[in-house]
């Protein structure tokens, strides 16, 4: 089925502009126009939720973006579970209309509701369930609520799933402990895009100008959440003499005064700068050149996308054994891999530090294994040759 054009339908929450969500939003992105660029058709579903507001983008009309084909829903009572009845009748119409379809995210309506309609209709379907099923994290937060949406709705969407997607050996052990009845599951990684032009850069914001300049310093990226481990990092800044860090994304949580508090009483207050805001570039660029190293520490971790954007700048990652990638970074022998405390953390940073050329050598190695595996392009082919398997184990069952 190599040369076949696949018919692909996306379903997820949450899409771009909304990017405050993270790594789920870009990683959809990246396969859907990835996807695109190898010649398929490619559609995403999703809502137009962002945050407290809305995206501002059409609602119930497809729209380009980046060549993807993307249908921004309302929701209606239960926004908090992102319901969207008008998703809903779409999907009822044209589920059948694809191939296969590729669901992100798990506790939530869309999932849910396009797993049933999947079904119904015969459309084999694929979950990515993005870090979300992890024993540890389940018990950490709204834990009665979501053992109860596991045994009503989940287990079900497992089980008839095609295949359930996830982007390390570490995310496939941490469905162990549910018991689930699961189909094949595929490890296929996230990807990245090509860093831009440093030629063609713009000059960075006034706060990341001044956060890069005359200091070495570590460089955490993404959102400020409990997950990330950042109290630990900034402990290991204060057993790290000389040593800056720079915390960098949104905060949704209101953790960042806390940490601003934690660096005061351990007295590295002026060592610890954290932008609490959305970094897009030239400010992600700029801090990823200007960085030692990025530090990725947190307690658990599907996969890890900012390490391999890390990577692809050149720059060493210190990564938590407890991250998906940190298999990846060892393979291309691109970081130090750490126990997510702050001893461990502070041993690792202490060695970048101590030794440039060995950094920029692990840098250098990164770069290259981010350009000959980690594409997206090169991540797109491996999902597509995946779907492709399961519409062939169809295809086989229809003609027996």
């Amino acid at each position: 089925m190599t040369e076949t054009t696949l018919r692909i339908l996306h379903v997820t929450p949450t899409y771009l502009p909304a990017v405050r969500y993270g790594g789920t939003v870009h990683a959809v992105h990246g396969f859907a126009k990835a996807q695109t660029a190898l010649g398929h058709a490619v559609e995403v579903y999703t809502t137009n939720v962002d945050g407290p507001g809305v995206s501002p983008v059409p609602v119930g009309a497809r729209v380009d973006l980046d060549g993807v084909g993307v249908t921004y829903f309302e929701t209606g009572l239960g926004r908090r579970l992102y319901r969207s009845p008008t998703m809903g009748d779409a999907l009822r119409r044209q589920a059948a209309d694809f191939d296969i379809l590729h669901l992100h995210s798990v506790f939530l309506w869309p999932t849910l509701a396009a797993a049933r309609i999947a079904s119904s209709r015969g459309t084999p379907y694929v979950l990515s369930p993005h870090g979300m099923l992890v024993a540890s994290l389940v018990r950490a937060k709204s834990a009665l609520l979501k053992s109860a949406w596991i045994a009503l709705f989940e287990r079900r969407t497992i089980r008839e799933a095609a295949a359930i997607h996830v982007a390390s050996r570490r995310e496939a052990d941490d469905l162990k402990p549910f018991r689930f009845d699961p189909p094949p599951i595929w490890n296929v990684g996230l990807g990245v895009d090509a860093p831009p032009s440093q030629a063609r850069a713009a000059e960075p914001s006034a706060d990341v100008a001044a956060a890069i300049t005359g200091s070495t310093f570590a460089l955490a990226f993404g959102r400020i959440d409990w997950k990330k481990n950042l109290e630990a990092l900034v402990e290991a800044v204060a057993l790290t003499p000389d040593l800056h860090c720079v915390i960098a994304g949104n905060d949704d949580e209101g953790r960042a005064a806390g940490l601003a508090q934690l660096a005061a009483r351990l007295g590295v207050g002026e060592r610890v700068t954290i932008l609490a805001r959305q970094i897009e570039e030239p400010d992600r660029s700029a801090l990823y050149r200007a960085c030692l190293c990025l530090a990725l520490v947190s307690l658990n971790e599907n996969f890890g996308n900012v390490a391999l954007e890390a990577m692809s700048h050149g720059r060493p990652v210190l990564v938590s054994r407890e991250a998906g990638v940190a298999e990846t970074v060892i393979a291309a022998e691109a970081g130090v891999v750490v126990a997510p405390e702050a001893a461990s953390i502070a041993r690792g940073l202490a060695s970048l530090a101590s030794d440039s050329r060995a950094a920029e050598a692990m840098g250098a190695r990164g770069r290259l294994a981010v350009e000959e595996r980690w594409g997206w392009r090169a991540i797109a082919k491996d999902m597509i040759a995946h779907y492709e398997s399961v519409l062939l184990r169809s295809d086989a069952r229809g003609s027996a």
